[in-house]
């Protein structure tokens, strides 16, 4: 990079860190408190790692025309971000200008740099997520109470309670599952992005992150509700609920690992010297 190219790219990073240092606060701040956003903290490490993975595709070419369209998207977020007090805009705005920055100083050659940037668009709090919390608490409530009613199990749902052998066990909003459903999105789409395919593939393995979410976490509850018939209901609100949300966590992204043999995602072959 000539020397004139460092300036103005030092110029510019300094002003999209004045730009953005609320925002930034901003994510910091529900990465650190709201499980849905938590990934955002470990993203900050991976983001790097997977550049420095790309490091060999990474080269200089003069940028086209189009390539300052993110940069000018960016900043028209920015603005209706500011005028509307919106910080989900402002980080979406954030992304499309460190993208922006990305393409015109590098052209082409800035690709493998937007995949990390743009993979942090799943640890952006959502406003609306916390409102679909609510029909996911109920689903899962039924979709429990239809498993122990298949197994014959005398079982009565109010509300988003489940009551099983006279012990009610209550579905709160952090069991709906969503709290693993950003996380295993971003791990997902990392996997899909490190593994050699075809797009058809990769797009099948992201659709199936929101089914298997839901699936593993209705299954979570069901052993939990399972294990506090056989045991007591302080078995199954005690250790157990406290590892089982990892456990399935782990669950769910094996069976992501299971779709990636079915659609024929492989990892790279190193080139041969």
């Amino acid at each position: 990079m000539r020397t004139k190219e460092g300036i103005i790219l030092f110029w510019s990073g300094l002003l999209v860190a004045l730009l953005y240092s609320e925002v930034v606060r901003w994510l910091f701040s529900a990465w650190l408190y709201n499980p849905y956003y938590s990934h955002g903290l470990l993203l900050l490490l991976v983001g790097p790692m997977l550049i420095y993975l790309k490091r060999g595709e990474i080269y200089h070419q003069e940028p086209a025309n189009w390539h300052i369209l993110p940069l000018g998207v960016g900043f028209f977020l920015y603005l209706l971000g500011i005028l509307w007090h919106y910080p989900m805009l402002l980080a979406f705005s954030l992304l499309l200008v460190l993208a922006g920055l990305a393409l015109v100083f590098l052209g082409e050659g800035a690709k493998p740099v937007l995949f990390p940037i743009f993979l942090f668009a799943t640890a952006i709090p959502l406003p609306f997520l916390d409102s679909v919390a609510i029909p996911l608490q109920y689903l899962s409530a039924s979709s429990v109470s239809a498993m122990f009613r298949f197994l014959g199990m005398g079982v009565s749902m109010t509300g988003n309670n489940v009551s099983l052998a006279g012990n009610t066990y209550w579905i709160a909003p952090a069991c709906s599952g969503l709290n693993r459903l950003m996380p295993l999105l971003g791990l997902t789409a990392i996997i899909a992005y490190l593994l050699h395919g075809s797009p058809l593939a990769r797009i099948g393995l992201l659709a199936l992150v929101i089914p298997l979410a839901l699936a593993s976490n209705i299954f979570r509850l069901f052993v939990t509700v399972l294990i506090g018939d056989w045991y007591g209901i302080e078995a199954a609100l005690g250790f157990f609920h406290t590892v089982s949300s990892l456990l399935f966590f782990f669950f769910a992204l094996a069976l992501i690992f299971a779709f990636t043999r079915i659609f024929k995602l492989r990892m790279p072959v190193p080139a041969s010297v």
